[in-house]
């Protein structure tokens, strides 16, 4: 027999509704002599050759994830609650697609249809210009998993197992040991993708047939068709196992009896926490988690009222199962084994400032976690004359000003090893002659002290502690390393910054822009400068000063680019270099959300502007 075909016209709304009610009425009933006289009379109404819109093969829900969190939340949000950055500036507000009655309603072909060729009147972008029909239907099953939870889809599963496999089959192609001769198959593409779940459940309820299983409750119901949903929509396999062990690092033995927390992160957003209780051998293990690779999982748990985190993990490829075990410490209020084993520094410019990044870099030699003394765990101080001071990654004021000027302290603990803590402060130096003299104290003895800085003509470093190393070109920039050794608490690393007046830069949009316009995107220090920065200055810290370089950027030439689609490019570009580092585990996780947010935000901005917006 072959194939049924229908046309759908996008244009004719009252046909789509027509059509959609007919064939959950073909779907969801076992009566012959109904099912054709409907499918007669589609005949009869539609005689066109091909599905409206259908997708060729399964889409992935792991494929629109990607593209979802390039494009899609800087509006609709991370997890699609309709809070991304941009929300704000939209008249009518973005829905929150976490509501399971946003979705319910319309079938994956109208949000195909949307995604495609957007709703401007909403501002809402047309995507079809930019990706292909393949993607756009991945970005529809992504939408679809924003309603649902992996949890909500194993009750769905159980539910659909236990109540409709026997006659629609365990992947719902009509094969069940019960299956009458005309039950239809629930992972036919072209049917299922353009019906919703609405659909569904209206027809359910029509059936004679389903009468022995008209028990379910509504919400057992739409359990069951989420679970239907993923026969035609690839969702990621949930049979991931993560088990682990805490050891005391200061004792060397399993600490038992520990509460242990599993945090789930998928692009930029927190999806999952899953929490269990550790043996008392300190053994703990999570079960049914996707093994998606876009799935990331980190531990954690508390002892001594001090958090431990394990290294962000994913699933191996083609492994189900994993180990992710935990380190934890005794704590210690003795300094003894604390010491600054490195400050490092990153130097770049803006139209009124020197921008600094400083790394203290703090070392702990001993086995356990030092706490610090009367709430302090590290003194100290920045320039006298800084400006705009803000710590990277400081969500809960961890580092304080001292009321009488003594500089900033924080009680964070200092864990054992070479990197125990990393304190990442930015802070401008102002100027306003060619010439800035710039005085560091030192808060500590320290073994090393490294800078880093962007070269540009006749601007010059001159310090009678720094000693220049090297010059090196990488991506059209040139950058300089400076060195000392063996400064002590107290001291003062001197140095000025002379030829401030020759320096040009990218000229921001002028005020009278027109709206959804933007500047060309801010820089970021390219991947292989990054790495040589750590190779350079020593110690992964220095990355997430690297993704924190400042939005002016001094160029050799003004240049502008009025050609929006080289805009995007490059943007995209920028994304992908930042996606790149933070897989390689090189970044900080607040550091790669903040960059990507930021930049996410003018792509947004930029398709506006590309749409008329």
């Amino acid at each position: 027999m072959g194939k049924r075909t229908l046309v759908i016209s996008e244009n004719d709304d009252a046909r789509n509704c027509v059509v959609r009610r007919a064939y959950s009425a073909v779907f969801n009933t076992h009566d012959a002599l109904r099912t054709t006289f409907l499918v007669i009379g589609l005949c009869l109404l539609f005689t066109l050759p091909a599905y409206a819109q259908s997708p060729d093969t399964q889409p992935a829900v792991s494929g629109g994830r990607a593209l979802w969190s390039e494009n899609c939340a800087p509006c609709h949000g991370p997890a699609g609650a309709g809070d991304g950055p941009t929300s704000q500036s939209i008249e009518n507000g973005v829905p929150n697609l976490l509501d399971p009655e946003v979705y319910r309603a319309s079938a994956p072909v109208d949000h195909f249809d949307i995604i495609k060729n957007g709703r401007i009147e909403n501002l809402m972008p047309p995507w079809g210009n930019r990706f292909d029909d393949a993607q756009i239907w991945d970005l529809t099953a992504y939408v679809w998993s924003l309603h649902t939870t992996p949890d909500d889809l194993v009750k769905g599963a159980e539910i659909y197992t236990e109540r409709c496999a026997a006659c629609h089959g365990e992947g719902g192609a009509g094969d069940g040991v019960q299956a009458s001769a005309d039950i239809n198959d629930l992972a036919d593409l072209q049917v299922v993708s353009q019906q919703s779940l609405a659909d569904w459940q209206n027809g359910f309820t029509e059936a004679a047939v389903h009468a022995d299983i008209a028990d379910l409750s509504d919400e057992e119901l739409w359990l069951a068709l989420d679970h239907i949903r993923t026969f035609s929509f690839a969702v990621p396999q949930r049979n991931g196992i993560l088990s682990g062990q805490i050891i005391n690092g200061t004792t060397n033995a399993p600490q038992g009896d520990l509460e242990v927390t599993l945090y789930t992160f998928s692009g930029d957003a927190a999806v999952e926490e899953h929490t269990t209780q550790a043996d008392s051998e300190g053994n703990y293990r999570f079960e049914n988690l996707s093994t998606d690779p876009e799935a990331v999982y980190v531990v954690e748990s508390r002892f001594d009222d001090v958090s431990y985190l394990s290294q962000p993990s994913p699933f191996p490829d083609d492994n189900n199962a994993q180990s992710l075990d935990l380190n934890i410490y005794e704590t210690t209020t003795d300094a003894e084994s604390i010491s600054l084993s490195r400050l490092n520094n990153l130097v770049s410019f803006t139209p009124e400032a020197v921008r600094i990044i400083e790394l203290f870099i703090l070392g702990n030699e001993g086995d356990k976690t030092y706490v610090g003394q009367d709430g302090s765990s590290f003194t100290f101080d920045l320039p006298h004359n800084a400006t705009n001071v803000s710590f990277q990654n400081d969500l809960s004021n961890r580092f304080v000003e001292a009321a009488d000027g003594g500089g900033y302290t924080t009680n964070e603990p200092i864990f054992p090893g070479e990197e125990g803590l990393v304190i990442v402060a930015v802070y401008d130096l102002p100027y306003d002659s060619d010439t800035l003299a710039v005085e560091m104290p030192i808060p500590a003895d320290v073994d090393s002290v490294s800078m880093l800085m962007e070269l540009q003509p006749n601007v010059e470093l001159v310090s009678q502690q720094l000693q220049f190393i090297e010059r090196r070109t990488l991506q059209n920039s040139e950058f300089g390393t400076y060195s000392t050794q063996a400064l002590t608490e107290g001291d003062v690393l001197t140095f000025e910054i002379s030829g401030l007046d020759n320096l040009t830069f990218e000229t921001p949009p002028p005020s009278n822009t027109p709206a959804g316009s933007v500047a060309a995107p801010p820089s970021i220090i390219d991947q292989n400068v990054v790495r040589w920065a750590v190779l350079g200055l020593g110690g992964v810290a220095i990355i997430m000063a690297a993704l924190l370089y400042p939005r002016y950027r001094p160029r050799l030439v003004h240049t502008t680019d009025d050609d929006p689609i080289r805009r995007r490019q490059r943007l995209l570009l920028l994304l992908t270099r930042l996606d790149e580092t933070y897989e390689a585990g090189e970044i900080d996780e607040q550091v790669f959300q903040q960059a990507r947010a930021e930049y996410k935000a003018e792509l947004m901005r930029l398709m506006k502007m590309e749409s008329g917006d």
